[in-house]
């Protein structure tokens, strides 16, 4: 809502100055706390050119604009301040409804948000944690804000990886069944299996089932890996669905490869003259893509990139310029479909297959808006499958391919060791340390959960030791959840971030904790008072404070709005966090269970707005809203 106060400025000052409303509107700002005024208009610029000084011009605007919305405008050094009429704000706040029209416009746009993209042979680990964190509140953002949005998983089932496990099987003697949780399983397999990766006779067997599986040429084969993949997967989502993160669709990367999208991919490129053959220089004998007719690459001494090696193998480049065009359908192809598992929702998680023909009633595919949530350093190639796209005609106002970068988790040292692991004495000194899957030293994403459960059981139970075992575990875990999906949402996502178990577990502070903790509080005060039915003067709701929580409150859609369009969820955590710091000082200065009725009630029902808000910005990344701590 403070939008249209913004609207209302640049209206008014539209009457006096050769700018568009549009225009002002990128010029206005917020002013800090401790600056007089709502809204703010830099003069510099417009003084620079009547040749007078910003704050004379400041000045001059002043003394000369009204508006009904708006108390007083005043000169604050170069800038023109506008104070906003209190009293009108507050009255359509409480009086305004949402705009319909526009959730109806959104419905209308199928958005395509790619996350977790695991390989499917052990479980996930903390650092894959915050990919997951992260693409399911980007995912939540856009169902928030009504877009037609499908959350998909890509299996990279083809990779060396998952050959490890799978050679392990069929040549030494492993059984696949197991009563551990299946991924967990398929982790320590996969370790005791890269112990052998020097033997000649493994390595060789290593090849020919990677071959077999890419060229889908050994029934028995594909047999064990589709099943293998699959319940894999399902373990890891699992573990996801406990964080409350959900998808719609697996994307098996093998299925691209049976399906030749990669070949019909290529033919299209090749056709337009982009994918060239090599017969010189650092890419003999390879088949390139050639870049040198965008003008970012005019300057740049590589104007290619590699898309099957000389030994006729495609590189992951070529294979994700393939499924991107897959997503915003350039190509005519598509995936079948099976229905292979319901989430706790009750809604129904597909697969794609081979077989084209299945499924075929399914509506995945032709996005207009396509989110990959990477690790940032596989953003340069990301960039390339950009480039491809736009070599083919790509507009990006009619599809956008959003490649989302996020920092790298690392471990302190403490933490490792704190959770039995074995470090040299060069590694103990280090300030961070990265995951070694291969060492099996990581910490995955159930083993981080039981822990934080276990604390915020015991914590809980002490503060509430009259509550039964039902209540206590309920609140741990959501405990649980809240703590690891603020900590890894919590920052800058593209900046890499160091996880510590000590402070990750943290109950003290102003940390996950003292949002759920505010929350809490503010239920409660709001559950000891009944006033739903009651008649509420909101023009009793005078104080600064007051304007400042219901001009916070206000600015929520705006908030999530600027989050989607800079693909940037940790700005719901920093709203969270903002929001409880200013009810938290509202409650420390201003009582509101008064003996006035009026007042009282009036103060009520702006907690429940502040409490409403919380609730959903909290949803928005995850966290699990308490009642009572």
């Amino acid at each position: 809502m403070l939008s249209t106060y913004q609207h209302h400025f640049a209206t008014e000052l539209a009457k006096h100055i050769e700018l568009s409303v549009s225009e002002i509107l990128s010029l206005i700002e917020i002013p800090p706390e401790n600056i007089p005024g709502d809204l703010a208009f830099p003069c510099f610029q417009l003084a620079k050119q009547a040749k007078q000084a910003p704050n004379l011009l400041a000045k001059q605007f002043a003394e000369k604009f009204s508006s009904p919305f708006f108390a007083k405008f005043e000169a604050v050094g170069g800038y023109l301040n506008a104070s906003i009429n209190k009293a009108t704000f507050i009255t359509e706040f409480f009086s305004s409804t949402p705009n319909s029209e526009f959730w109806i416009l959104n419905s209308k746009t199928k958005v395509l948000v790619e996350y977790m993209s695991a390989n499917p042979n052990k479980p996930l680990h903390i650092g894959q944690a915050r990919n997951v964190c992260i693409g399911d509140s980007v995912r939540r953002i856009y169902e928030y804000l009504k877009y037609d949005v499908t959350s998909a998983d890509y299996g990279d089932d083809s990779g060396v990886n998952i050959g490890y496990n799978i050679v392990g099987h069929l040549f030494y003697g492993i059984p696949v069944e197991t009563e551990k949780k299946f991924d967990h399983y398929c982790g320590e397999i996969y370790v005791k299996m890269r112990k052998l990766e020097e033997d000649q006779i493994f390595t060789k067997r290593l090849s020919e089932t990677l071959l077999k599986i890419e060229e889908d040429t050994d029934p028995e084969i594909k047999k064990l890996h589709q099943k293998y993949t699959q319940d894999c997967t399902h373990q890891q989502m699992v573990s996801c669905r406990r964080m409350g993160a959900y998808f719609e669709l697996v994307a098996w990367e093998t299925n691209i490869l049976h399906l030749k999208f990669f070949t019909e991919a290529m033919d299209i490129l090749k056709e337009k003259w982009f994918v060239k053959y090599a017969d010189e220089g650092d890419a003999k004998w390879c088949r390139i893509l050639d870049l040198s007719s965008l003008p970012e690459y005019a300057k740049e001494e590589k104007q290619y990139q590699i898309m099957i090696k000389s030994d006729g193998l495609a590189t992951y480049v070529a294979k994700d310029i393939a499924f991107a065009m897959w997503k915003l359908w350039y190509m005519d192809k598509n995936f079948g479909y099976e229905q292979v598992w319901q989430d706790p929702r009750g809604v129904d998680m597909y697969t794609t297959t081979a077989d084209s023909a299945q499924g075929k009633e399914h509506t995945f595919g032709n996005y207009d808006i396509a989110i990959t949530v990477i690790d940032y350093r596989q953003i340069p190639p990301q960039t390339i499958v950009g480039s491809a796209l736009k070599l083919m005609g790509h507009n990006k106002k009619e599809k956008q391919y959003l490649p989302l970068g996020y920092g790298v988790v690392y471990l302190t040292p403490q933490t490792l060791l704190k959770l039995k692991y074995e470090l040299s004495p060069e590694e103990q000194k280090e300030k961070r340390l990265p995951f070694a899957s291969r060492k099996w030293r990581t910490v995955t994403i159930d083993e981080m959960l039981d822990m934080l459960h276990e604390k915020a059981y015991t914590e809980t139970k002490e503060r509430n030791a009259d509550k039964d075992e039902q209540r206590l575990h309920h609140v741990a875990e959501s405990l649980a959840i809240s703590a690891l999906r603020f900590f890894l949402i919590r920052g800058d996502i593209v900046k890499d971030i160091v996880f510590d178990l000590d402070e990750a577990m943290d109950m003290q502070g102003e940390t996950w904790a003292y949002i759920l903790y505010t929350g809490a509080r503010m239920q409660s005060i709001v559950d000891s008072v009944t006033w739903a039915s009651k008649k509420i003067d909101y023009s009793l709701l005078q104080t600064e404070e007051e304007f400042s929580l219901i001009k916070k409150i206000s600015t929520f859609d705006e908030m999530i709005l600027k989050a989607k369009e800079d693909l940037a969820p940790h700005y719901i955590a920093k709203y969270c966090f903002d929001l409880c710091q200013l009810v938290n000082s509202y409650y420390a200065h201003t009582k509101i269970l008064v003996d006035d009725e009026n007042v009282k009630i009036a103060r009520i029902a702006l907690l429940q707005k502040v409490i409403e808000a919380l609730k959903q910005a909290m949803n928005l990344i995850g966290m699990v809203f308490v009642e009572r701590m």
